[in-house]
This record gives structure tokens, sequence and C-alpha cells, in this order.
């Protein structure tokens, strides 16, 4: 369920990017999928910054810390491995 002011994305690289630009993630929410694990759902505040951000990412002009890409990146995959919220 999707609640108001909230922007749910499934896009692992990007939810790492907005990590490590400073948004903070809410939660990770589980959808199930059939014969498949849950697909992780990353829910984080909509704002207008972030939609900015995404629009970067998604054009591919986005910088990032490398360091900080890669750490947010791998928690969240084990976050989802483990079915974490």
């Amino acid at each position: 369920m999707i609640k108001n002011g909230e922007f749910p994305i499934t896009d692992t690289p990007l939810a790492a990017y907005l990590i490590q630009q400073g948004f903070k993630l809410i939660i990770i929410r589980y959808e199930p999928r059939p014969n498949s694990r849950p697909q992780g759902i990353f829910i984080f505040n909509d704002s207008l910054e972030l939609q900015e951000h995404i629009a970067l990412f998604e054009s591919g002009e986005a910088t990032i810390n490398l360091v900080k890409y890669e750490h947010a990146k791998s928690k969240l995959i084990d976050r989802i491995m483990r079915g974490l919220p």
C-alpha cells in the first residue's frame, strides 16, 4: 500500500544512489511474485528534490561518491536477501 507522500522505487541502483545522496529510506516493502522471490520496493518520502535526483540518475548525469554508493547498494541487497524491512 502506497501512502500519500511516499515514492516507491524497485530499482536497487537508483535506491542506492538516492541513499548516498542523503535521502532517507523509510522502509523496504515486499510484494509477492509468482514463482520467484518477493519484489523489494524501496519507499522514500517524495519531494521535488527527490524527483530532481531521479531525473539526474535516469539521464546519466548524476555524479556519485563511488565508495558510498557501493556501500549503500550492498547494504540494500543484504536487506533484500534477508527479507528485512
